[in-house]
């Protein structure tokens, strides 16, 4: 018998079927992977673009800064005063005069011929500035009548007076009004800080010839330096207009604020971090915990960040949320600082803002709380048409140092001028002749600023890209964080929005 003949078309039908799906699934999948390897690609470069329209942005900001810096746009002169006077050899009376401009006299007799002032241990409230010009300067008269008197002016880096460092001499005339005399050394040498604070560096005036006694009201140095503000154009963004538009995508913001106008948390004192706390709403008994525990934490272990603040025993979101704009590791901290001795971060007085400042003020003692604000609320106004440009000058024409402006304030007393003016002063000198020095630990003025804080957003079609850093008056993107620090870090932070 004949077997049947299986019927193989159905089944080579079904495998057919099956192999056309299988491929089809392939052939999707293939395509679908595809299509998202070049989105992710497309997205890749997207990301390269955005990365780099935001380093295009943080690299105008670092031109703005190192031109501004480099160029001079705003500058202050101030009379650098010393702190120290001593009288070479018998002669010289009421020597200590000659360290305040306007006061008693200082007496250089004609029957002393070898006979000197001499001046040490000079202002430290510019030491972070760059060095413009240098002046030698003295305020001087003579008795009437006679053959008169010479002055010479001379200083020296060693404490060595060769005749080639006499730089100023001067027959002074037949009066007894006292009069302005300088002589420009700024070709003289490379002026450094380091030089002019040196316990080498001494001014020397000296009488010679005549026969009238030399009436000697002051001898100091005049120094033009270069300062930061908040009217400059880095600081109120008018050096460039924003978004920008590059390729396919726009640098949308960029903007910098001057780190020295806050508060450093590696040296602030105690008081001057709880009242900041304070201004921001913190109740006084929390802000005195948490400012203390703050002081605690960085004798064993120095603040490298802002952020770390946020380990800090008692330190909340909301506490840390509202000062950390007004915080910083990484401003200037002056070394030389002596009125009191110690290191610490001034703050610029042109770029802080109220909080920082009223904090300042708040650990001085003053007759009436609203003073504190008044004062704040003064310098606010009075640095957005005319910044402060140093802490006191000798010359009258210049309306802009503080001392003048603090004393001209009608609603303070002579001692609350004088708790104010000695706790912006980072010299050894009191405000004024007979005056006191500061009552309270705060923190100085400063008129410059070494490092600024950059933030640049890219965008492309609703993609955000920001970088945060912190940059130098040169560019630089390294700084120390404490006073003896020898390890230079940056900042440096990325993130899409």
């Amino acid at each position: 018998m004949k077997r049947p003949i299986k019927n193989s078309g159905g089944y080579i039908l079904v495998v057919t079927y099956i192999f056309l799906v299988i491929l089809t699934v392939i052939v999707g999948t293939l395509a679908f992977m595809a299509t998202h390897e070049t989105r992710d690609i497309g997205a890749q470069i997207e990301d390269g673009q955005m990365i780099y329209l935001a380093e295009a942005g943080a690299e105008r900001a670092m031109r703005e800064i190192r031109n501004d810096y480099t160029t001079s746009t705003q500058t202050g002169t101030a009379t650098i005063r010393g702190a120290t006077a001593t009288a070479g050899g018998a002669g010289v009376s009421n020597v200590t005069r000659i360290s305040y401009v306007d006061d008693s006299n200082a007496t250089i007799s004609s029957s002393a011929a070898t006979a000197t002032a001499n001046l040490t241990v000079f202002d430290a409230n510019y030491t972070n500035t760059r060095i413009v010009s240098v002046s030698l300067g003295a305020r001087a008269s003579r008795d009437t009548g006679g053959t008169g008197a010479t002055l010479e002016l001379s200083y020296a880096t060693d404490g060595v007076f060769p005749s080639a460092n006499t730089k100023l001499t001067v027959a002074l005339p037949n009066s007894t009004t006292l009069v302005n005399y300088s002589q420009d050394i700024t070709a003289d040498r490379s002026w450094t800080w380091s030089t002019i604070m040196s316990s080498n560096f001494t001014l020397r005036a000296i009488r010679t010839a005549g026969n009238r006694d030399l009436r000697l009201d002051a001898i100091y140095l005049i120094v033009t330096y270069e300062i930061d503000t908040g009217t400059e154009a880095w600081s109120t963004g008018s050096y460039q207009t924003y978004p920008i538009s590059l390729g396919k995508g726009t640098i949308q913001s960029v903007s910098i604020i001057a780190e020295q106008g806050k508060v450093h948390i590696n040296t602030a004192p105690q008081a001057l971090l709880r009242f900041l706390m304070e201004e921001y709403g913190t109740v006084s008994a929390t802000a005195n915990t948490v400012a203390t525990n703050i002081v605690s934490y960085r004798t064993s272990n120095n603040f490298d960040s802002v952020e770390e603040l946020q380990q800090v025993t008692g330190m909340t979101s909301t506490i840390y949320n509202a000062i950390k704009g007004d915080v910083t590791v990484y401003s200037y901290i002056n070394t030389y600082a002596q009125g009191p001795a110690g290191s610490r971060a001034p703050v610029n007085i042109n770029t802080a803002s109220r909080q920082v400042l009223e904090a300042i003020f708040d650990p001085i003692t003053f007759n009436n709380a609203s003073d504190i604000t008044n004062l704040a609320n003064d310098i606010i106004v009075q640095r957005a048409t005319a910044p402060f440009t140093c802490f006191y000058s000798s010359d009258s024409s210049v309306t802009t140092d503080f001392f003048d402006f603090e004393r001209s304030l009608s609603y303070l007393s002579n001692a609350e001028d004088d708790r104010v003016l000695g706790n912006a002063d980072a010299s050894l000198l009191v405000p004024r002749q007979g005056g006191s020095s500061e009552d309270a630990l705060t923190t100085e003025f400063s008129y410059d600023t070494n490092a600024f804080y950059v933030q640049s957003l890219a965008d492309i079609g609703g993609r955000r890209f920001r970088i945060k850093t912190i940059l130098g008056e040169l560019g630089n993107k390294t700084f120390t964080n404490f006073a003896g620090d020898t390890t230079s870090t940056g900042y440096r932070q990325e993130n899409y929005e």
